[in-house]
């Protein structure tokens, strides 16, 4: 029996964390469900546009470059986000989300939402975590490349051992920076519970695993209750002026290479289109560069097409190859599109995405530090020449099935929902 539900889904981060839930949401709301969406203020917009009902939590996440810079730093971005931002906020988040759960039947919450089991006690609804890249899991098993230390993930071959005990330092670590978040729980009468950076942040009755098995097999240190579906692709309306620029430029010759860092990474791109414009150039390629709300003062040959942003969705199919900094997001819509990669990983899951794409042999990756034009030309040019890649990329693309794996998706809510 179908029953329907008032469900909150929860986001902080970026874009690229809220997308995926609004995606879900989406498909719940089509199933017949009431959907309540709460996140960062500075994405009231993209929400309310789809007639989705809004609730504002803190921490408000709107960082401006130079913090964005020192939140994405590989070796220390994770801690300063987590001691500086998510954890001295917890009181706040814990009542915004109390008011964005009132009259819901669940609630669905995406990374560093840690006061999800206590809010989801106070309002006596269930709740499920939504996981949108493996590295969440921290598995030993199939170890992650972390980011603070990437040189690690060699170390795979010696079996389980070594990430066990560098996994075991760092829940020691990172509990230590929970330490508000243990207090707020004694505050309120309860005994704190598991790291939230590592197990705690899982629910103990279903978590959502939104990747397919081919891009990480399931492990058996992942928690018991996982549920893998697939990539959910959240697509979205396009402002006209663009869709017809791009239309017009796609119509006017070969396949572009696109360039692209997601919403955040765009902010510490420095030189990084320019470059792109020269390699795009020198390769005899046209090219269409999203450069965001940064967008540089720069003049750009007629081969090269420069666009604040557009949704991925209306470039990658058309692109010959895409150059992207590893984000969950843009990963899933390379493979979807059948295109091969350059990844340019900067921090948090990317190294470990970028990894797997290069694995399965759809993509070539190459540290940020060495963004030169000649660098560019010679990993694309490499790409472009290697049919094998291209034909792999566009098999994998057709194991993608958006719609039946967003009907597992639900059905998982759905089920849950009438257990619990």
């Amino acid at each position: 029996m179908h029953v329907f539900m008032r469900v909150a889904f929860a986001s902080l981060g970026t874009l690229g964390d809220l997308y995926p839930l609004l995606a879900v949401a989406r498909a719940a709301e089509k199933r017949g469900h009431e959907v309540v969406i709460a996140a960062s203020k500075r994405f009231r917009d993209h929400v309310t546009r789809h007639g989705w009902q809004f609730h504002a939590i803190r921490p408000d996440l709107e960082p401006e470059t130079e913090q964005v810079r020192r939140l994405c730093d590989p070796g220390r971005g994770p801690e300063r986000l987590m001691r500086e931002v998510v954890f001295p906020s917890v009181r706040e988040t814990y009542a915004d989300l109390n008011k964005a759960c009132a009259g819901a039947d669940l609630l669905v919450v995406g990374e560093l939402l840690y006061v999800a089991p206590l809010v989801a006690e106070k309002c006596g609804i269930p709740w499920i975590n939504v996981v949108l890249a493996p590295s969440s899991f921290l598995s030993a098993i199939d170890p992650c490349v972390l980011a603070p230390l990437p040189s690690f993930h060699h170390l795979r071959h010696l079996g389980t051992i070594p990430h066990r005990l560098l996994l075991g330092f760092g829940n020691l670590l990172t509990s230590r920076w929970a330490a508000p978040l243990a207090a707020f729980h004694r505050e309120l009468g309860h005994e704190p519970g598991p790291n939230p950076v590592y197990k705690g942040k899982h629910s103990p009755h279903r978590t959502l695993a939104l990747f397919p098995g081919f891009f990480a097999a399931p492990q058996a240190d992942w928690p018991p209750q996982v549920v893998q579906t697939g990539f959910p692709y959240f697509e979205q309306d396009q402002e006209i002026g663009t869709q017809r620029a791009i239309s017009d430029f796609l119509k006017a010759g070969d396949p572009p290479l696109v360039f692209t860092l997601g919403s955040s990474m765009v902010e510490i791109a420095d030189d990084f289109y320019r470059l792109a414009s020269e390699a795009a150039t020198t390769l005899g390629r046209r090219a269409i560069l999203l450069t965001g709300k940064m967008s540089p003062a720069e003049k750009y040959p007629p081969s090269v097409l420069n666009i604040a942003y557009a949704p991925l969705e209306s470039v990658f199919p058309h692109a010959a190859a895409v150059v992207h900094h590893g984000g969950i997001g843009s990963c899933a819509m390379a493979l979807r599109s059948g295109i091969p990669s350059l990844v340019i990983p900067f921090a948090y899951d990317q190294p470990d995405n970028a990894e797997r794409l290069r694995r399965l042999g759809v993509a070539l990756t190459m540290p940020r530090k060495r963004i030169t034009s000649r660098n560019l030309v010679e990993h694309l040019g490499r790409i472009l020449q290697d049919a094998p890649m291209q034909s792999r990329a566009r098999t994998l693309a057709a194991q993608i099935a958006p719609e039946e794996e967003m009907n597992r998706t639900i059905h998982a809510l759905e089920e849950f929902a009438q257990t619990a």
